[in-house]
């Protein structure tokens, strides 16, 4: 079996260490960080770790295949590789914009969920992410409840984070007007932060608030929800 010590290789020092100072190379297996098994995945991915903190010239050949992972369709092998950013960091990968501008709704989701701690790596800048908004402006209306949903309790990290801001005044207004009465009322239920915040002004809600009496005429659950939410903006 081949042992070798990854910090002082060929050295002197490293010659005089004694046995068991010495480490066994960490063999990696790269194709175990797209196991369906999760124990398989973290498993590898601790491998992952030791060898960047040792060795990480060996991560170079697969870095391109770690950025892959990022915008796998399963979705635990994705959500994992999102867990190792500061690898990606490291390793000076770029490109992780193309998961922000996925055409799937969930890779998409996984990537702006992480959108602060892109940021605070380096990994891309708040100008990068700015001129991404398009994609996110997608998953407010998209045909995924789930997605729907958690992109708009996103929205005001995204808004504290300077992402989103009264440049987007008129998009966000149209999203009170909107047809669909869910997207609508997710819409208004955030309609008083986005005031608070600067984003949208009070003119903006007085001139729509229609479309919110609209909602609380109909005979489903929509109109409990819209009426909590007019009573609240009183």
């Amino acid at each position: 079996m081949e042992f070798l010590s990854l910090k002082t290789r060929g050295s002197k020092k490293a010659r005089n260490l004694p046995s068991c100072r010495l480490l066994q190379v960490v063999e990696l297996n790269p194709r175990n960080l797209k196991s369906l098994n999760p124990e398989v995945r973290e498993s590898e991915w601790r491998k992952v770790e030791e060898v960047l903190k040792e060795e990480p010239k060996r991560l170079q050949d697969i870095r391109f295949y770690l950025r892959s992972l990022l915008w796998s369709r399963v979705q635990g092998v994705r959500e994992e590789a999102w867990r190792h950013l500061h690898v990606y960091r490291e390793l000076g990968i770029t490109g992780l914009e193309k998961a922000f501008s996925s055409k799937s709704d969930r890779i998409k989701l996984t990537a702006w969920q992480h959108v602060q701690e892109v940021m605070e790596l380096g990994l891309l800048s708040r100008e990068e992410i700015v001129g991404l908004r398009q994609h996110f402006w997608r998953m407010l209306r998209s045909y995924y409840p789930t997605v729907r949903k958690k992109a708009w309790k996103l929205l005001p990290t995204l808004v504290k984070l300077g992402i989103v801001g009264p440049r987007d005044r008129e998009r966000l207004v149209e999203f009170l007007m909107n047809k669909k009465p869910n997207i609508r009322l997710m819409a208004w239920n955030l309609a008083k932060f986005l005031v608070n915040e600067g984003v949208l002004t009070r003119d903006d809600l007085e001139q729509n608030l229609i479309y919110l009496k609209e909602l609380t005429e109909r005979e489903t659950t929509v109109s409990l929800r819209a009426r909590k939410i007019l009573e609240e903006m009183k």
